[in-house]
């Protein structure tokens, strides 16, 4: 007989509860330790270190979302961050009754991204233990939790709600053969990035792998931009440019590129900023010297390693991965070739790539090999440390 499938609830929750706890430990340790950097301003911490430390970056701007709404273009670029996250976070305290000021939403941010975290890794489990088994099931979790940039899905960002939205939706098609439940949640995923119509690739190859069990049912596809769709609607009668939310992204310096154009610029930025990756600089106090043309040397490096690494490991994986999502995968990852800025053509590729979970099945086959996989968790876990190092002091953005 047939061994049972486990659930793996148990394991998603320890490891869940252990890579946590590890990052919002060390983060906060770090934060006291590392100088802050000058080339940004500090989040509004109550006290420093935190919850609010997760706040930064980007993580200010959903803060005052959720706060003020959106405003005016172009003074305000609010309207270039997507409207799910910023209305849940704001929703939930109002809802314990809790103030609506920057610093009691700067809380409640990172607390619904470690809310939905654990969703995400359950359907991430699942989707790797409906392909392979429990044992890459497991590994595919472990190198999720411990990657190198992970410590975003703590932070005020909408990585940990889009992961466990758009697992879900691959979640619910193929191992609930539920296209109803996917459809609902890439839409909802839509609602929240941009890039969840790419959902529409695996579901729409899941409708025709299927059609015989499915036939109308392929209606409920059309829920799946449903997220996007309803916020261009939102911004076009609100300011009269359903495009806005691209457009705004100008205020940053984002143009449109040409992925051979990017290709250039991503490799002499690299190579220039790999002479500073081990410089003293990068870590010094502010009133030591210039931070800021280290930490953008830094982070080209940065960009361009993650991106040929994510892109890499996708490919390997067409040999064991099928083929909707292995293409999902890299359409994630292919934005990042398409609108970046003069001075970072590969801006946003660390996260780009951690919401990248095909990537994670992939790796997840390391675990067959108990001392490549236990070498790879210890780099990668030493790595996110010293990037979250880097994040929590104003250093890292991704």
């Amino acid at each position: 007989m047939e061994k049972e499938k486990s659930t793996g609830l148990g394991f998603v929750l320890a490891a869940y509860a252990a890579s946590r706890l590890l990052y919002l430990i060390s983060g906060s340790l770090l934060a006291r330790i590392v100088p802050t950097s000058g080339f940004q301003r500090i989040t509004l911490d109550a006290p420093f270190g935190s919850m609010n430390t997760w706040s930064h970056w980007d993580g200010e701007h959903y803060v005052a979302l959720a706060v003020g709404g959106y405003l005016n273009p172009p003074d305000n670029v609010s309207p270039a961050f997507f409207p799910l996250y910023p209305l849940l976070v704001r929703s939930c305290a109002e809802l314990f009754g809790g103030p609506i000021s920057e610093q009691a939403l700067s809380v409640w941010g990172p607390l619904l991204s470690l809310l939905f975290l654990p969703f995400a890794f359950y359907f991430i489990y699942q989707i790797a233990l409906n392909e392979f088994d429990e044992e890459v099931a497991r590994g595919t979790v472990l190198t999720l939790a411990f990657f190198p940039t992970t410590f975003f899905l703590n932070a005020a960002y909408t990585e940990s709600l889009f992961l466990a939205l758009s697992a879900g939706s691959i979640w619910a098609v193929r191992v609930r053969s539920d296209l109803l439940l996917a459809c609902v949640m890439a839409g909802l995923a839509s609602a929240t990035r941009n890039v969840g119509v790419f959902l529409m690739v695996p579901l729409l190859y899941e409708w025709i792998k299927d059609i015989e069990s499915y036939r109308w049912r392929g209606i409920y596809l059309l829920m799946a931009p449903g997220g996007l769709l309803a916020y261009m609607g939102y911004l076009w009668a609100r300011f009269g440019d359903p495009l806005l939310f691209y457009s705004a992204q100008k205020s940053w310096g984002r143009q449109a590129t040409g992925p051979l154009d990017t290709a250039g610029r991503a490799w002499g930025s690299a190579v220039e900023g790999a002479g500073r990756l081990l410089d003293p600089g990068l870590w010094a106090h502010p009133a030591l010297g210039d931070v800021a043309d280290h930490l953008a040397g830094a982070g080209n490096l940065f960009n361009l390693s993650f991106f040929v690494f994510a892109v890499v490991v996708l490919l390997a994986g067409l040999r064991y991965l099928p083929l909707s999502l292995t293409v999902y995968g890299l359409l994630l990852v292919a934005p990042a070739t398409l609108f970046g800025t003069p001075e970072s053509p590969l801006m946003g590729t660390p996260r780009y790539v951690l919401v990248a979970f095909p990537l994670f099945i992939v790796l997840g086959l390391l675990s067959r090999n108990r001392p490549l996989f236990g070498g790879w968790l210890a780099l990668s876990a030493l790595t996110s440390l010293v990037l979250c190092a880097l994040f929590v002091s104003w250093r890292f953005v991704a």
